[in-house]
């Protein structure tokens, strides 16, 4: 990889570090939902000084037409939604691009509802003078990027040499300060398709410090990126053999009690999350210890992914530690053969 530039001067709404395929930042258009978020009650940030900075800014704010109307809403919400704040353009002169027909977030929220809840979230952003607010922070933005730049761009290389065979994409993990829940992968075909060429995910704190007591990303970052990776890269994969992986829905693991913890009820939803599992399984297979390995394939069959070492198996043998087939395309006929046999 090439040698990380820090940038000093990034356009509006990103704040944090890029090189050839890969930024690291603060997403203006993320936070401003995070925070709205927070105030309508829905976040569960780990405690740290930037939280602190958050109450004591936006408080007064707090019964804004935005944060009570998600306060309000009777529709299914999840943290996650904050990923619709890449639809906000031309910050801080903040506008807002048209979600797609395929947003996902339609199923349970209609558009008019959504989309009026958007411009809510602008209205916030010019009554608080949100902008002002992120620019006093872009130096802990920018200290952020570089720790987690440092720890996440060996798992990132190893990822792209094996996997994302293709070079015409780039990564790009959007730090979310005030989410404790984890890491989450962004579909540009549900936001914006001006990061088609992206993959993206949001990355949340988990109250780490350093020795001065100063907030750190950080987390199993080799299971992260090589997850959320598999499902940036793997979602038009998906899409094309939607019949064939349909066809295998008798296999979905039934009164599963760990997968409804999940929120998994279905073949499409278990499959989804059962790929990228298996991936960095066989990637820890082969670049981590013995023990990694052991201890991530049990964790994830206690987690009710009771075909994840058939799987993970065949995508180790057949492509991580020998490449039998030239790409993951080729794989993934593979992988529905091989389930067919437990039938």
């Amino acid at each position: 990889m090439k040698s990380i530039v820090l940038l000093l001067f990034l356009p509006f709404g990103v704040w944090g570090q890029k090189e050839d395929n890969l930024t690291i930042q603060v997403n203006e258009g993320i936070e401003l939902m995070t925070v709205v978020h927070y105030l309508g009650g829905m976040a569960g940030p780990s405690a740290s000084a930037y939280q602190k900075d958050v109450v004591r800014y936006f408080a007064p704010y707090r019964c804004h037409e935005a944060p009570s109307t998600l306060f309000a809403w009777r529709f299914p919400v999840y943290s996650d939604l904050t990923e619709c704040g890449l639809a906000f353009e031309n910050l801080p002169d903040i506008r807002l691009r048209r979600l797609p027909d395929s947003c996902n977030w339609f199923k349970s929220i209609p558009r008019d509802s959504l989309e009026a809840y958007l411009r809510q979230c602008m209205q916030f952003y010019k009554d608080t003078r949100f902008h002002e607010f992120f620019l006093a922070h872009a130096g802990m933005f920018r200290q952020w990027a570089q720790g987690l730049r440092d720890s996440i761009a060996e798992p990132i290389r190893i990822f792209d040499s094996l996997i994302n065979t293709r070079r015409d994409r780039h990564w790009l993990i959007c730090m979310d300060p005030l989410n404790g829940w984890g890491a989450h992968t962004v579909m540009p075909r549900s936001i914006n398709m001006q990061y088609q060429n992206d993959y993206i995910y949001q990355l949340g704190y988990f109250g780490t410090t350093d020795s001065a007591g100063r907030m750190v990303f950080t987390a199993d970052l080799y299971d992260f990126a090589w997850h959320e990776g598999t499902h940036a890269f793997t979602d038009s994969l998906l899409l094309a053999n939607k019949r064939a992986i349909d066809s295998l829905a008798y296999l979905m693991p039934q009164k599963n009690d760990d997968l409804r913890r999940q929120n998994i009820n279905d073949w499409n939803h278990y499959f989804n999350e059962l790929l990228p599992r298996a991936v960095s399984i066989a990637l820890t297979r082969q670049f981590r210890s013995q023990k990694a390995y052991e201890d991530q394939l049990k964790f994830e069959e206690r987690r009710g992914f009771v075909h994840v070492k058939i799987v993970s198996d065949l995508i180790y043998t057949d492509f991580v530690h020998e490449r039998k087939v030239n790409n993951f395309e080729a794989l993934l006929p593979e992988i529905l053969k091989r389930l067919v046999t437990l039938h």
